[in-house]
């Protein structure tokens, strides 16, 4: 039997290479693919909260991730919007830590790795509001599924501590990634950007702060 019989179609493209690069050079809006990408985060989530995030191409991702995230809060508090059953949690160093996600399976999934410091919630991650402001907002490929993208970042970043910053992860190589990107640095300060590779798929990790006057 085909272990990935069940995979989504987001899944299925990118373990194409084909797909991968032609999806990368049309000029493809957000707005288009919206619908069909929140489709498949309901199918994942009901599937099983994205366990293939555990593995594969994606662990280069969750390292960098975990890695530039305890750079700029390794001892304060990591607001986790999109966290799903909180994987960027396991081995991140941090003084505090809170995972929002809008899917209570996950949640649950991820409630039982609570304690004094961690925390998980089922909240809107657009709008979400912690009771403390957070050193580091992580938005961890979750960006595409929100209304709107570009509100939700400034809406964290305006509920920062000071000198604290949005890490967002986002899959490099679509069109609508590139002008996402462009778009938030256009409202955001550019802090740091690298592109993490793994075999043919490529995610760009990067560091935003709200703009000095």
């Amino acid at each position: 039997m085909d272990q990935h019989a069940g995979d989504t179609l987001v899944a299925r493209l990118m373990r194409s290479r084909m797909a991968v690069g032609l999806l990368s050079a049309l000029p493809i809006p957000l707005f288009l693919v919206r619908s069909l990408l929140v489709r498949d985060n309901a199918r994942e989530n009901r599937k099983d909260s994205w366990q293939r995030l555990r593995g594969g191409y994606e662990t280069a991702r969750y390292e960098a991730v975990r890695s530039v995230t305890e750079r700029y809060a390794g001892d304060g508090f990591v607001l986790d919007i999109g966290c799903s059953q909180g994987i960027l949690q396991e081995g991140l160093r941090y003084g505090r830590y809170l995972g929002v996600d809008n899917c209570e399976q996950s949640i649950t999934l991820a409630r039982p790795k609570c304690d004094q410091w961690t925390q998980f919630m089922c909240a809107d991650g657009s709008t979400f509001v912690a009771n403390q402001h957070p050193d580091a907002v992580v938005m961890n490929e979750v960006i595409y599924y929100l209304p709107d993208p570009i509100a939700a970042v400034a809406h964290h970043a305006r509920y920062l501590a000071p000198g604290g910053v949005v890490i967002i992860s986002i899959y490099a190589r679509t069109w609508f990634s590139r002008r996402l990107l462009r778009a938030i640095a256009a409202r955001l300060e550019l802090v740091e950007s690298s592109l993490i590779r793994s075999g043919h798929l490529a995610w760009t990790v990067a560091v935003y702060r709200p703009a000095r006057n």
